[in-house]
């Protein structure tokens, strides 16, 4: 399998309760007034999640991983990648932070927000040139695999892109928790980066749909960006297929040739969910356009147990689409590869050893 979505992780010695917390994407503790540790207690993602580290560990199983990461935490992350098959993973370095090697290998990808704070420095003209070539340099020069954006948890998904409205808000001093609100000017720089990705044949994943607290649920539905996809001759990337907008996201996979999606976020974090998920957008989308991903951040276990669940529901959604003749049995085994791993190379390249 390539894991075709996540973040830095990484494996250090923690109280279960730490554990626990290290799975969750809601509130931490402290953060409000609120008992927020009985609430990630009852997941279904913790509960399943437990239940695996018990089956493979034991009743003490947090002493047990403790134990094998003081021994050597790198070889434990690795121990977990291969019993859950993993053999690459699309990194977004724009969150998390790299604390040991990952033992398999990792493509990264640049996240376009990263350096948009710091353009507001220059003049107009200025800033659009260093995103220019920041944006070329990242991938002709420091090897990265391609670019993320979460304009989705900024300003919402843009729908147009105006170079007018752009030198507008570039210059306005309007302000939100993340900086510079500048809506005009990030949606320019979205079109800009789609631009570029598609000149270097690169492929530009973009966050849609539900994401943590801060995500603008109602300006992520991936059909906002219908117009821009339209004729886009690139590769472009919608994040954990749009959920809950994944139907929209399945149709414009069908339609236009330059969309694809990984089915992210929903696997693991929505254990039953997952399932349904993937088979409500195999109910239209082409085989050759989903990938597998699993949003894996903090903790190496999140991309071990979703795996787990990924095998389990492909498995269950391909023998139905055999069962109503959609798929023969050589196809299905076809159709399991290319969603595991196959699309993820034919988009980023192989993942060498």
């Amino acid at each position: 399998m390539i894991d075709e979505h996540a973040h830095w992780f990484h494996a250090s010695p923690m109280s279960e309760k730490e554990f626990m917390m290290a799975s969750a994407e809601s509130w931490k503790e402290n953060e409000v007034k609120k008992d927020v540790t009985e609430m990630n207690r009852w997941r279904p993602f913790y509960l399943y999640l437990r239940k695996l580290m018990v089956k493979k560990f034991g009743g003490n199983f947090i002493d047990e991983r403790n134990r094998m990461i003081k021994d050597d935490p790198v070889k434990y992350v690795g121990e977990l990648l291969s019993e859950a098959g993993i053999k690459g993973i699309v990194i977004d370095e724009g969150f998390g932070r790299k604390v040991h090697e990952i033992p398999i290998p990792v493509k990264r990808l640049f996240r376009i927000e990263n350096i948009i704070g710091d353009l507001f420095s220059m003049s107009f003209d200025r800033a659009l040139e260093t995103f220019k070539e920041t944006l070329r340099r990242k991938v002709k020069k420091e090897d990265y695999a391609g670019f993320k954006s979460i304009i989705a948890y900024r300003t919402g998904l843009p729908s147009s892109c105006d170079e007018g409205s752009a030198l507008r808000d570039f210059h306005s001093g309007e302000h939100e928790w993340y900086g510079r609100r500048a809506k005009g000017f990030r949606d320019f720089l979205f079109c800009v980066t789609m631009e570029e990705a598609s000149h270097m044949n690169v492929p530009f994943q973009v966050h849609t749909g539900a994401g943590d607290r801060d995500i603008k649920l109602n300006q992520s539905m991936p059909s906002i960006l219908t117009d821009m996809v339209r004729t886009y001759e690139g590769t472009i990337v919608f994040v954990h297929a749009g959920y809950p907008f994944h139907r929209e996201t399945a149709w414009m996979s069908y339609l236009f040739p330059s969309v694809y999606l990984d089915v992210s976020q929903v696997f693991p974090f929505a254990p039953l969910g997952g399932y349904h998920v993937l088979s409500e957008v195999l109910e239209v989308a082409p085989f050759t356009k989903v990938m597998y991903g699993s949003d894996a951040f903090e903790i190496p276990e999140i991309a071990w147990a979703s795996a787990s669940l990924f095998r389990s529901a492909i498995s269950k959604v391909t023998e139905e689409l055999e069962e109503i003749g959609v798929l023969s049995s050589t196809e299905r085994k076809e159709v399991e590869e290319m969603i595991s791993f196959k699309n993820a190379e034919r988009i980023y390249g192989r993942f060498n050893t």
